[in-house]
């Protein structure tokens, strides 16, 4: 298969990782393009120019800076279906839901209480073990209840969003709904599930490392 993209989005420079399937399809992780980033197009643009049709958003996990383009993906490609833990869904079907209007209130963004406000609901609630195309969910909380890994065996992946960052780092578990205790649980079982040489994609900074 192609190489995963990486478009560095949003307000805080999220990873949107753009997933190549079959033939044109893909699927897009953690849209964070919108107006208050000056880059609302930036994911829809490269789609388009690549000739790339999305067949689902899915995010691991539900900060507000890593879903703040799932409206303008969605619009741009109505049929597909938005994938979140269950244990973090409720970030967007009551947004902003209470993880976020406190981490958007420490950080400061109060600018973005309304574009959070007009994020749609997922269509699809998943669950540790679950399948998204050829990547298995892995649910790890500790930076949110509902953060999620998703490992490749075929692709020799792991998309990690905020729970692994380069060079052991990890998500910060200050937050509403974050557990120190939680996320060192859930790197532990990584350690024991996900094989060394695995390429590892975050939400943030560097990617591409081997685990």
């Amino acid at each position: 298969m192609d190489k995963i993209h990486v478009i560095r989005t949003g307000v805080f420079g999220v990873n949107t990782l753009i997933v190549p399937l079959s033939q044109n399809d893909c699927f897009v992780v953690d849209p964070a393009a919108c107006s208050l980033s000056n880059d609302k197009y930036k994911i829809t643009s490269f789609l388009e120019s690549k000739k790339l049709n999305c067949r689902e958003i899915v995010l691991t996990h539900a900060h507000f800076d890593h879903i703040t383009g799932i409206d303008t993906v969605k619009n741009c490609f109505p049929e597909a279906k938005i994938a979140i833990h269950k244990n973090d869904s409720d970030e967007l079907r009551y947004a902003p839901g209470p993880m976020n209007s406190s981490a958007i209130s420490f950080f400061g963004k109060a600018s973005l209480l309304d574009a959070i406000s007009l994020q749609p609901a997922a269509d699809t609630l998943l669950e540790d073990g679950d399948s998204v195309f050829d990547f298995k969910v892995i649910h790890t909380p500790g930076h949110t209840p509902g953060s999620i890994c998703l490992y490749s065996k075929e692709r020799n992946v792991l998309i990690s969003g905020d729970t692994l960052f380069d060079y052991g780092g990890y998500g910060r578990t200050d937050l509403e709904g974050g557990d120190e205790a939680q996320i060192l649980k859930s790197l532990e079982r990584l350690k024991k599930i996900i094989p060394a040489g695995t390429l590892v994609y975050p939400g943030h900074d560097s990617f591409g490392f081997m685990f």
